[in-house]
């Protein structure tokens, strides 16, 4: 499961754009998960930022391969197992101000702090985006102190406007936020 939040993120200038999964020491790639469908912006880098426990890193990419549907990258300077091991599990960054986007379209993880409303009242809001298979989790603190997850499916939503951070969830969304009990 992977969150969007990121401990280390001075002013939120920062954006996971894949994950690290595993390693070929033989070669020196590491296999990468990219979390966009427009993989060419994501593929065209020439470095990264990478977070070591609490210290973000900019590492220069030497290339990119494409090997059937996976992407595997190989990092300047780093190709001994020893050295690959250390990316394992890591969140691959970019700067944020360098990932272009078409006009009415938002980054999931914009969606942390946007306030929530139902029927025109505020219910909570946005704590956490959740990234799972299926569909992604938005995770809002609801103001009665409970937490409530929605899957993000345009269904449940009526509007969503980024610049306000505000979201106003439809009626379709009612089930998921009473509880019968």
């Amino acid at each position: 499961m992977q969150s969007w939040k990121f401990k280390n993120n001075p002013s939120n200038q920062f954006i996971a754009v894949a994950s690290i999964t595993s390693y070929s020491a033989k070669d020196g790639l590491l296999k990468l998960k990219i979390f966009f469908e427009e993989k060419q912006q994501i593929l065209a880098q020439k470095f990264f930022f990478i977070d070591f426990f609490g210290n973000i890193r900019k590492i220069f990419v030497e290339k990119i391969v494409q090997r059937g549907d996976s992407y595997f990258v190989k990092f300047k300077g780093f190709s001994k197992e020893r050295e690959l091991k250390i990316f394992l599990d890591k969140e691959v960054l970019i700067l944020k101000k360098n990932l272009v986007l078409d006009e009415n379209t938002f980054l999931t993880s914009e969606l942390i702090d946007c306030e929530v409303f139902f029927r025109k009242k505020k219910i909570g809001k946005v704590v956490n985006i959740i990234i799972v298979p299926s569909n992604n989790l938005i995770e809002i603190r609801i103001d009665d102190g409970k937490e409530l997850m929605i899957p993000f499916v345009l269904k449940f939503f009526e509007k969503i406007d980024i610049y306000k951070k505000k979201i106003y969830l439809s009626e379709e969304s009612s089930f998921l936020l009473y509880d019968e009990n």
